[in-house]
């Protein structure tokens, strides 16, 4: 198992959630695409996601709430596939052993919520290899609980 951190082939984006004082949920979306991500690390040298590699797909920030996420497929991998996504410490939370290879508009879903104490990484596992058709589009919906997003007018 190796665990990979680059971004090769996948936007990771920012260890951040948008700013708002009143609307403190965000949905945050990634697509994530095996054919895309294949031809990036081959056009790289590096080297192709085998079974039991890790992937980190974001970074959410510390106070973050995960209230729960769905996992939709996209396009299916032709081969017999699944994935797990989770967080450091929960490598399953969003998804266990998704199927790669089922019906596109397959979609899994958890209403598990986890808080986060530190800033914590997104993770995929690859649980088969040979993995370069398949796309899968990720959702997590969080909750903004540990900033400070400075003061809230109320209304007294």
């Amino acid at each position: 198992m190796v665990d990979y951190t680059d971004s090769l082939g996948i936007n990771k984006g920012s260890i951040a959630l948008a700013s708002s004082y009143t609307n403190r949920f965000t949905v945050m979306e990634y697509t994530i695409d095996f054919a895309k991500i294949a031809a990036a690390r081959l056009a790289a040298g590096a080297t192709a996601l085998a079974n039991t590699d890790t992937l980190v797909l974001a970074t959410l920030p510390k106070g973050s709430y995960i209230v729960g996420g769905s996992v939709k497929l996209l396009k299916a991998e032709g081969a017999t596939s699944s994935i797990d996504i989770g967080v450091t410490g929960s490598l399953q939370l969003l998804a266990n052993a998704f199927a790669c290879n089922a019906t596109v508009g397959t979609m899994v879903g958890t209403t598990t919520a986890r808080f986060l104490t530190a800033d914590t990484t997104v993770v995929m596992t690859v649980n088969t290899a040979s993995m370069d058709v398949a796309k899968v589009l990720l959702s997590i919906i969080v909750i903004d609980a540990g900033t400070n997003p400075g003061s809230i007018p109320n209304a007294t």
